[in-house]
């Protein structure tokens, strides 16, 4: 490896040091917290109240710094002459990189930067996977589908967020109806206020992915042709179940396991259609 070149993994390498430093000070916190409440003298009914603000801070500080380490990175991998470099692993990097600005603009006000044990270390496990897997193929986009790209992955970093949130919020409102709320969950934030998140996720989800697909309507002329029709229709899937989904939540009452399986079930979705072909095409197929 030249020097330049490893001069350019630098900003990927630290930024991975950092996602992974800010999921142990998260770690270390929330069992810090559940320690502090076994520790009192109610600890059977006492559940833990959050991260402290000095932990918060520390741990966002971390993550923000992270971040932009990771958005150097993806400016020397990902733009190559006013190019975009979207091979499966960029592509992937640059949708976890939005993923953590989103949890962390959301935990601004909102305790639930508790999300980052699994986000943090999954994005330097995806900036890893990028630096090692760098590929140089790039492919040129047009001004008016950036937005089509941007929207799209901003889609699908909100609903990955979403899908993290539904999770923990199906094991939190199963554990509380089997009368065993301790462990991990101790340290999330009330079932309500989880639910309300999730909600607010589920809405900026459903907006992001319908002006992706209307930016994809308006300006791609092949949006359903072959190649591209698998990921028309898997969106527009995607789509169908979020907007039953909100509908259900707020005129019906849906919440808990079953709003879990039907956020899970979109997201998946969107994964097959965001990067499914990507996969088969570029490392199953590939010689």
């Amino acid at each position: 490896m030249e020097p330049n070149e490893a001069y350019q993994y630098l900003p990927g390498i630290a930024a991975l040091t950092l996602y992974l430093s800010s999921a142990a000070l998260l770690w270390r916190a929330v069992v810090g917290g559940q320690t502090q409440a076994n520790a009192s003298s109610n600890a059977s009914t006492q559940a833990f109240s959050g991260l402290r603000p000095n932990h918060s801070r520390l741990i966002g500080a971390l993550a923000l710094a992270a971040a932009l380490l990771h958005a150097m990175a993806l400016y020397s991998t990902t733009i190559k002459a006013g190019a975009l470099n979207l091979s499966f692993f960029n592509s992937l990097s640059v949708t976890a990189w939005f993923t953590v600005i989103l949890l962390l603009g959301v935990s601004i006000g909102r305790p639930v930067l508790t999300l980052g044990l699994i986000v943090f270390p999954t994005a330097a496990l995806v900036v890893a996977l990028a630096l090692a897997f760098a590929k140089q193929q790039t492919l040129s986009v047009e001004p008016q589908l950036q937005w089509h790209v941007l929207f799209s992955v901003i889609a699908y970093a909100l609903l990955t967020m979403a899908a993290v949130q539904s999770i923990l919020v199906s094991l939190q409102d199963k554990r509380l109806h089997d009368h065993r709320p301790g462990g991990f969950l101790r340290a999330l934030p009330s079932l309500k206020i989880m639910e309300q998140v999730l909600s607010q996720l589920l809405i900026a989800s459903f907006a992001m992915l319908s002006l992706a697909l209307i930016t994809g309507f308006v300006f791609l002329d092949d949006l359903f042709e072959q190649r591209l029709v698998h990921k028309t229709a898997l969106s527009i899937f995607a789509l169908a179940l979020l907007a039953i989904l909100l509908i259900g939540h707020f005129r019906f009452g849906w919440r808990g396991q079953k709003a879990a399986k039907m956020t899970l079930a979109a997201y998946f979705a969107l994964l097959l259609g965001y990067f499914g072909s990507k996969f088969v095409k570029e490392l199953l197929l590939s010689t």
